[in-house]
């Protein structure tokens, strides 16, 4: 457990890189973990709960806000976040987003991007497939909309822990 646990903290330190303070946009990341309960009206629900202990099959919620802390608006298109998945996690299907942002995925480490559907791994017996979600190393945000002075937005998405 203790491993996990460093590791979980490893991830959230490493996840993104925080830009400097001379920066106008500064990054922060947050993990949670995402538990189902059963609410007062008997009815399962999912909620997220911080990760102070974390366990195999576990999943967790990853959140990055960027902010902009200088005093002139980001130019719509231009701001772009480029987030590994953590290691020792499996990236979960369908769980990358974002407000105005269009999401792509690597499988090689951040050397080449695309949608699901366009990314395809050769195996170890030389055969391709089609990626699926596990497979994906990095993850990409693009910001359609311009960030002005003082704005904030996020971007999140959901691992499971093997």
């Amino acid at each position: 457990m203790k491993m996990i646990m460093s590791l979980c903290a490893l991830a959230v330190v490493s996840a993104t890189t925080m830009a400097m303070a001379e920066e106008p946009v500064r990054l922060t990341s947050s993990v949670e973990k995402v538990e189902s309960v059963i609410n007062e009206r008997g009815e399962q629900e999912r909620r997220s709960v911080a990760a102070q202990r974390v366990f195999p099959g576990d999943e967790l919620r990853y959140t990055i806000t960027f902010a902009n802390h200088g005093g002139e608006t980001i130019d719509a298109g231009s701001l772009v976040i480029t987030n590994p998945v953590p290691n020792n996690t499996v990236y979960l299907a369908n769980s990358a987003g974002g407000s105005g942002t269009d999401v792509v995925f690597s499988v090689d480490g951040g050397d080449t991007w695309g949608a699901p559907d366009e990314l395809v791994i050769t195996g170890d017996d030389a055969q391709s497939r089609r990626a699926r979600a596990e497979d994906y190393t990095h993850i990409r945000w693009s910001f359609r909309p311009a960030l002005g002075a003082g704005q904030e937005s996020s971007v999140h998405f959901r691992v499971r822990l093997p």
